[in-house]
């Protein structure tokens, strides 16, 4: 009730400071007021002075010619603003527009808006026994919620290194970047052994400067891979330091060493390799038989500016075909390695800008299916899924 009431009083506010501006009546001008009538008593004034001698008649002369002057200037200036309609029609159109304004306003809060959400929210913060909330895993689940949760659950247990790297996860998604550093690098203290929460600090760090590499973000690339030699995240970013540093070529022979290392059906590995590919292009550099092949397993590679230029010489039907195989070839290899968030958003994408709602939500389905036992992917697949619309979602 206390909710309408103050809908209602808004509402009002809003309905008075439409009418107001245009049911107001206009004021009759003061001819006195205006330049021109005061430069007609300036006029008079010089005629009274003339009469009794205080100016001589050629000063008189000269001064009325000027006055006259002005006057004429005054009387070429822009008329007054007209108003289109009568007061009466002004007057009807503004409560015309007060009603639209309150019976929308109304009507699209009765059908959009959501009153209860404080109190859900609030509810479902802490599970029943009193403890917070896992983080949602159902299509209902938002990462700002999970950041409010895992925020409670780490501050309640500071020693619990999966809060932290889940809350490092959330604020990334968020653009969070600092954030999720200093979370990632809890998530670190607590589980010394674990690479990925240092490389992973890493990576919040770049993406904090806006994609350069600091000490601070190197510094946790080489924690890491003094823990994993091989962590392809740390190998990567370690090469994009190079890269920045003017040693081009010294980072494009640790991407390809990155990739020819790779393990079979990594989901990173196609990634990878269309950008070092395209960066070979771009900078004229031969990669022939310095990329090992690509194998059934690989992650289909994205269309390259040579691919897009050959689709543009396709018929319609061609290119629709064409776009179905790549569509189809990422769903097959999904099927096979389904631990691979971003494989499944991209195929919800693909399904949507086909038309094919049904199959985006199938494969919003299977997603949340290939990750079970991880909310947070489960939560970045649903997100996504909200935002492309998907049924279901």
């Amino acid at each position: 009730m206390i909710l309408w009431m103050v809908l209602t009083l808004l509402v009002a506010l809003a309905v008075v400071g439409l009418v107001i501006p245009l049911a107001r009546p206009r004021k009759a001008v003061d001819a006195a007021a205006t330049p021109t009538g005061i430069l007609a008593d300036q006029l008079s004034e010089l005629d009274a002075q003339a009469a009794a001698g205080t100016v001589t008649a050629d000063e008189a002369a000269r001064l009325r010619l000027e006055i006259e002057r002005r006057m004429l200037a005054e009387a070429k200036g822009p008329d007054a603003p007209a108003r289109p309609l009568s007061e009466k029609s002004l007057l009807r159109l503004a409560f015309g527009l007060a009603a639209v304004v309150a019976i929308g306003a109304t009507g699209l809060y009765a059908v959009m808006g959501k009153p209860e959400i404080a109190s859900a929210n609030a509810a479902a913060a802490k599970a029943p026994d009193g403890t917070a909330a896992p983080p949602p895993d159902h299509p209902g689940g938002d990462i700002p919620a999970m950041i409010a949760q895992l925020q409670a659950q780490v501050a309640r247990n500071p020693n619990d290194a999966e809060g932290w790297r889940m809350l490092g996860w959330s604020y990334f998604q968020t653009g969070q970047f600092s954030e999720s550093a200093e979370a990632y690098d809890k998530a670190a203290t607590n589980d010394p052994a674990n690479p990925e929460h240092r490389s992973a600090q890493g990576e919040s760090l770049v993406q904090a400067a806006g994609g350069q590499i600091t000490p601070a973000a190197s510094a946790a690339f080489r924690q890491a891979l003094k823990l994993d030699p091989n962590d392809p995240r740390a190998r990567y970013f370690l090469a994009v330091e190079k890269d920045q540093a003017g040693d081009q070529a010294g980072a494009m022979a640790d991407w390809i060493a990155l990739i020819n290392a790779a393990p079979e059906g990594a989901p990173w590995v196609g990634e990878v390799r269309n950008f070092v590919e395209d960066l070979a292009r771009e900078r004229g550099v031969d990669l022939t038989g310095r990329l090992k092949p690509v194998s059934g397993g690989a992650a289909p590679r994205g269309p390259s500016a040579d691919d897009i230029a050959a689709a543009q010489t396709m018929t319609p039907d061609d290119q629709q075909q064409m776009i179905r195989g790549m569509v189809e070839g990422l769903e097959g290899r999904l099927q096979e390695q389904p631990r691979d968030a971003e494989g499944w958003i991209r195929l919800m994408r693909a399904r949507m800008v086909l038309g094919e709602p049904a199959a985006a939500s199938r494969a919003l389905k299977q997603g949340r299916a290939a990750f079970a036992g991880s909310p947070a992917e489960q939560a970045r697949i649903s997100e996504a899924a909200k935002g492309l619309k998907v049924p279901g979602a």
